[in-house]
């Protein structure tokens, strides 16, 4: 009887390894994925120099600094696997960066691992914890005015403008990490790049995007703070629509 327990025991911890050496890309099948899929716009040493590239805005990412806008964690912090993945899957909106979804999860897997090798930091570095979100309280209209008031506080406006529309004093003048002119989004065109989701939103103002001039404000608002925030901006998109 305890022999048979061992022999099952030994059974289940041999198909749980299998099970996550099968979650591990193939760098070198990722390899091929990338030059049919990724190349001509990323460019064959990943430094965003692909053949399309100087038709594109904004500019395809450089991987070589492993420096990521869409993440799960801390500013600063490499992303999650699945923060890649995901950005593969569903693209990037107003972007060339289409959705991937048509590959399937291991050619996914295995143009990560590829697209890792173009930066040392994922040999020397770890992705930090991944942020965690609270629940969102009600999305009323005193939560959209004091949404209102951390936008001016923040002076969010500087860059995205007094009505959100990516006008604002110093949208002429903003640059990202390589020296590319990037402009702010305009915030009232209803679907973010990153996802239009209330967590997307709570996301992308505690983690900031890296590689751009838009922050985290993780260190200056609170939780209950962006909240807030997400329930204005969404206010911006509902206000739009009315319009048109």
């Amino acid at each position: 009887m305890r022999f048979a327990i061992v022999v099952l025991f030994l059974c289940m911890a041999t198909r749980i390894l299998a099970s996550g050496a099968d979650n591990v890309g193939n760098r070198d099948h990722g390899k091929i994925v990338y030059e049919r899929y990724c190349m001509t716009c990323h460019g064959e040493r990943g430094n965003g120099a692909g053949e399309f590239a100087p038709y594109t805005n904004p500019k395809p990412r450089d991987f070589r600094k492993g420096t990521f806008k869409w993440r799960s964690t801390p500013s600063g912090s490499l992303p999650l696997v699945s923060d890649l993945e995901r950005t593969i899957r569903e693209g990037v909106y107003w972007t060339a960066m289409p959705s991937f979804f048509v590959l399937n999860p291991r050619a996914r897997a295995d143009v990560i691992a590829y697209l890792q090798s173009f930066s040392d930091r994922w040999t020397s570095e770890q992705p930090a914890p991944l942020l965690v979100i609270p629940p969102e309280p009600a999305n009323t209209s005193a939560s959209v005015q004091r949404g209102r008031d951390v936008y001016e506080a923040q002076s969010c406006a500087k860059c995205h403008g007094d009505q959100g529309m990516g006008d604002g004093e110093s949208s002429k003048t903003l640059v990202d990490d390589w020296g590319n002119p990037i402009v702010p989004f305009d915030l009232t065109k209803g679907h973010m790049k990153g996802g239009s989701s209330s967590e997307d939103l709570y996301r992308v103002f505690m983690t900031g995007l890296n590689g751009t001039p838009m922050p985290s404000f993780s260190d200056t608002i609170k939780p209950d703070e962006a909240w807030d925030l997400v329930h204005y901006i969404q206010s911006l998109n509902a206000q739009n629509r009315r319009q048109k």
